[in-house]
């Protein structure tokens, strides 16, 4: 099914993907701004290793939570408005707690609750995102896409934190809030004016008309069937797991 989208994608697909895949890059040099700020004000703050380490719990207990069924649900949802919703929750969030800021009364809770959501809203937009490159990338151009997606996340790795100090530095904590509610816009305007794939599902021919005969916890066996069975696939994610426990 996911052939024929392919070979109908439209001869100047560069630009509708480019352009969310920019947009999508500005939200994620702002998540990576608000990350730094969070666990500096936190360190900054209160000097406790314990009130950071529960940011750090709070902040990744979605990510192991949420992500196994993220992208099951993203399959049954239209992935456009995924994207769209959960980027507008991450910036409405980030919005009032830099109010909160403005007027000197952000407390801990505050920033636990803010990072928790954005941490559990970044799992279904990174999801949509990644399932809908491939239905609009042509298949010969995924491994490069692939590299440029793996690319940014180094850079972004390297460069949000270092901007962010330098940010922390000359604008006080909302100003940096601020600028994360203003990228988060940037990611957004594009998908209003562009359509994103969906999956064609059970010989369906039109989208609209996608019926899921399996529920969502057969979806959720049958994609750990499939990793198990794919003992290369299965090495990669427990190395993977390993290298992120020790980060």
């Amino acid at each position: 099914m996911i052939e024929e989208q392919h070979s109908a994608l439209p001869a100047k697909w560069q630009f509708r993907f480019f352009t969310i895949w920019f947009g999508q890059a500005f939200s994620m040099l702002g998540s990576h701004l608000v990350g730094f700020a969070f666990v500096w004000y936190l360190t900054e703050t209160t000097g406790s290793a314990t009130i950071l380490a529960i940011g750090t719990l709070v902040q990744i207990l979605p990510q192991v939570v949420i992500s196994p069924i993220a992208g099951a649900l993203v399959d049954r949802w239209n992935r456009k408005m995924v994207m769209i919703v959960f980027d507008s929750i991450t910036a409405l969030f980030t919005l009032l707690v830099a109010i909160l800021f403005l007027l000197d009364s952000a407390q801990i809770w505050h920033i636990y609750l803010v990072m928790f959501v954005r941490s559990a809203c970044g799992q279904f937009q990174w999801a949509a995102l990644s399932a809908s490159t491939t239905l609009m990338v042509p298949k010969k151009q995924l491994s490069r896409v692939a590299g440029a997606n793996q690319t940014l996340n180094g850079i972004m790795n390297i460069l949000g934190p270092a901007l962010g100090a330098l940010l922390i530095a000359l604008l006080p904590m909302q100003g940096v809030l601020f600028i994360d509610v203003s990228t988060a816009f940037l990611a957004v305007i594009p998908l209003l004016f562009f359509t994103i794939p969906q999956p064609i599902r059970n010989g369906a021919k039109d989208i609209t008309k996608i019926t899921h005969d399996t529920s969502l916890w057969q979806d959720l066996v049958e994609g750990w069937k499939y990793v198990i069975g794919w003992h290369s696939l299965l090495a990669i994610i427990l190395v993977a797991m390993l290298v992120n426990f020790l980060i």
